[in-house]
């Protein structure tokens, strides 16, 4: 599957890392082959990936970019599209969703162990995320971390897509808890910017004490993180009531 990879200057138009991971993986779930490409690229840093044959993550990334290729061609997209195109009935889009939820879920169970089994169910929550259904997509997020748990790169991944899930519906205790546990995922290579998006949605949430002890631990711990204007502007403001 892990044939398409990520532009950079795509990736240099989000205004930080932290919006770069939430934005584009939330924007964009038909380019995600470019977040296989990363996971299998790095996987024997983040560890895990040793474990499993090559052959078995050649064979389920296969399938799930055929799945995908397959998903697309139904909605009448043209070779080499990599967003789903919006078609006239809503009806028919819908029933197309449905098809491959089960699909998707079929990659996810032959090929369980692998990223590519984990991020087949990355693909069938987001369709059930189309189709209104959240509690099913929440069960689907809760199979695809289990799967993840030992790839500490695919889990931070998957926990931080649960924390957008969240925020769409402005659940943002929720969205702080999902964000806070990617940035204390020892291991992910975005875990200070996991924290800072925890802490963002901490004060959101009506909770200044917790978002302000996640920008100190960030601060602590990773000094050279460049804050966006805002979010600097927020961890002064907290820090200023709280006289610290």
């Amino acid at each position: 599957m892990a044939k398409r990879t990520q532009t950079p200057d795509m990736i240099e138009e989000i205004e930080s890392a932290a919006d770069r991971l939430a934005s584009w993986i939330g924007s964009n779930v038909w380019l995600v082959g470019g977040v296989v490409a990363l996971v299998l690229g790095a996987a024997g840093a983040w560890g895990g990936y040793h474990s499993w044959s090559q052959g078995r993550e050649d064979a389920a990334s296969n399938a799930l970019d055929r799945t995908r290729s397959a998903y697309l061609f139904a909605f009448g997209a043209q070779p080499g599209t990599l967003e789903e195109p919006e078609l006239a009935n809503p009806a028919l889009a819908n029933a197309i969703r449905e098809e491959y939820v089960g699909e998707f879920k079929a990659v996810a169970e032959e090929h369980s162990g692998t990223v590519a089994g984990s991020l087949a169910l990355f693909e069938a929550a987001e369709l059930l995320n189309r189709l209104g259904r959240p509690e099913q997509t929440e069960e689907i997020w809760r199979q695809a971390l289990a799967s993840a748990l030992g790839n500490p790169g695919l889990y931070g991944i998957l926990q931080q897509r649960v924390a957008q899930a969240h925020e769409a519906r402005q659940a943002w205790a929720e969205a702080a808890a999902a964000h806070q546990e990617a940035g204390h995922t020892e291991g992910y290579p975005l875990r200070h910017w996991a924290l800072v998006d925890a802490a963002r949605c901490y004060a959101a949430a009506g909770e200044p004490e917790r978002a302000l002890e996640l920008y100190e631990e960030v601060e602590r711990e990773a000094p050279d993180v460049n804050l966006p204007d805002h979010l600097r502007a927020q961890f002064r403001e907290l820090r200023a009531v709280a006289n610290r």
